[in-house]
């Protein structure tokens, strides 16, 4: 979209009579409102292990393997939306989303047979890789360059609202009332479904230029048809260019920019799972009763879930002040000092110091690990994979991107439990604490900031071009 740049203001009129006005985003923003529903649902069943298999009161086994069935799932929803998010288009393929969702929560309703509550984590985490594969990307698409890094790491506020949700909810109502919550979420989304528009860049991929330029006449508000057809123009180019080349998943290893940005992706949502994040938020009851801190488990998690929903709203205002890169880092910085604190804390107290008087240090630790990596690290590799592959392999990329990240939860939480046990859990924490600090150093020295840029100038900037020459090239 090169020739779409946000101007401060845009000018609407028939030539004769031209007015100066703001950008008007109410359709747009509502569009992605309405997305993020899928996103706190999500939330809420990411969080759900930590309330409910204390309810269930299960044995280590039965529990790691319920928990670690999202993940498993997820691995399996990339491959249906690489399948299916041409095919279906973006909306299409956030209704067959929500139907995994749906049908998931239903069944959780309905049992508490371990098989059947595998069965039906196996479907949520089924929605969960569909929906981080695919709803970034549909983000991405129905948004202008200035605001889709804002929007799109905004996703965060909503994983946070649902995770909130499941720890302030969950260990206080029913088993059933708790799903059939989640069941009338999935309900409201789908009353709400029909407003979403479709992406342009399918529409024109479809050969459906009309429908396309009407959506961005919708999507763009008060801007100018000049401004629309610029666009447009933009998305055509930019499409065509792209499936001149042949798809398939070699290209995306055997050119350099996909390559690049593969791995840069990659690295950053493996090492996400390395760091602990899953461990933490997987098994955060069971961790607070390990350390017989003086409040109570379902409460300390109740805090961790507020500070999750606070710090939610951090990620987005950073990145629309700073980029990508600066909230990265700083965000890695708290990351790892959060999970230095609780590997220092149990080290304490496995080789037999009195922590009586830090009982106060592994909540304080988890407060800093949790608003760090809510604040930037979760989000922004996700809003980063929507934007930086080119629109012919975004499918596959996306798709491997996300059975990565899915793939790596599935060992942490499954292995947590016998990880734990044979190394001690003291060790297992300095681990993640290495792991940030290499990270950090990944974040420093290898992460591309792209916030503000078009889709083209992106792939320059990933086929080696410098950033300065590029913004130089755009300014001429």
């Amino acid at each position: 979209m090169t020739n779409a740049k946000e101007p401060q203001y845009s000018t609407v009129g028939n030539g004769c009579n031209n007015t100066s006005v703001k950008p008007r985003r109410i359709h747009l923003y509502t569009s992605v409102v309405i997305l993020n529903i899928v996103y706190l649902i999500c939330g809420a069943i990411y969080a759900w292990s930590s309330p409910v298999l204390v309810k269930l009161k299960l044995s280590d086994s039965d529990a790691s393997t319920i928990a670690s069935t999202l993940s498993l799932g997820a691995m399996v929803g990339p491959l249906i939306s690489g399948a299916f998010v041409d095919r279906l288009g973006r909306k299409g393929t956030v209704a067959l989303n929500m139907g995994f969702m749906t049908g998931s929560c239903l069944l959780l309703t309905a049992t508490r047979d371990v098989m059947l509550l595998s069965v039906g984590r196996f479907m949520s985490g089924v929605s969960w890789g569909i929906s981080f594969s695919s709803i970034p990307l549909y983000i991405a698409e129905i948004s202008e360059d200035s605001v889709r890094g804002v929007l799109n790491t905004a996703l965060i506020i909503s994983v946070a609202t649902g995770s909130l949700f499941m720890y302030a909810v969950g260990p206080f109502v029913s088993y059933a009332v708790l799903h059939y919550i989640l069941v009338g979420l999935c309900i409201f989304f789908f009353f709400l479904f029909p407003l979403l528009p479709n992406s342009p860049y399918a529409l024109v991929m479809n050969n459906q230029t009309v429908r396309a330029r009407d959506t961005l006449s919708w999507l763009r508000e008060n801007r100018s048809p000049s401004y629309v057809e610029n666009e447009l123009q933009a998305i055509q180019k930019y499409i065509s260019e792209n499936q001149t080349n042949s798809v398939s998943v070699m290209d995306l290893f055997t050119r350099k920019g996909n390559r690049r940005a593969l791995t840069t992706i990659c690295t950053l949502l493996t090492l996400q799972q390395l760091c602990g994040v899953t461990i933490v938020l997987f098994y955060m009851q069971n961790i607070f009763e390990m350390t017989g801190a003086d409040l109570s488990s379902s409460t300390c998690s109740l805090i961790l879930g507020l500070v999750k929903f606070s710090s939610g709203f951090v990620c987005p205002i950073a990145v629309k002040s700073y980029g990508y890169k600066k909230p990265l880092v700083v965000s890695l910085c708290g990351t790892t000092l959060g999970m230095g604190g609780l590997g220092v804390y149990f080290w304490l107290k496995c080789n037999n110091f009195n922590v009586d008087s830090l009982s106060w240090l592994p909540l304080l630790s988890l407060i800093i690990y949790i608003f760090s990596y809510v604040s930037g690290f979760g989000p922004i590799p996700w809003a980063l994979a929507g934007e930086i592959f080119p629109s012919n392999v975004k499918p596959i990329a996306t798709m491997i991107t996300t059975m990565t990240s899915a793939f790596f939860g599935f060992l942490t939480t499954k292995l947590f439990p016998y990880v734990n046990a044979l190394i001690g859990q003291e060790y297992l924490y300095l681990a993640c604490t290495l792991c940030c600090c290499f990270t950090l150093g990944i974040s420093l020295f290898v992460v591309q900031d792209t916030t503000g840029m078009s889709f083209a100038e992106i792939q320059e900037l990933f086929t080696g071009k410098k950033k300065k020459d590029i913004l130089l090239n755009q300014s001429k």
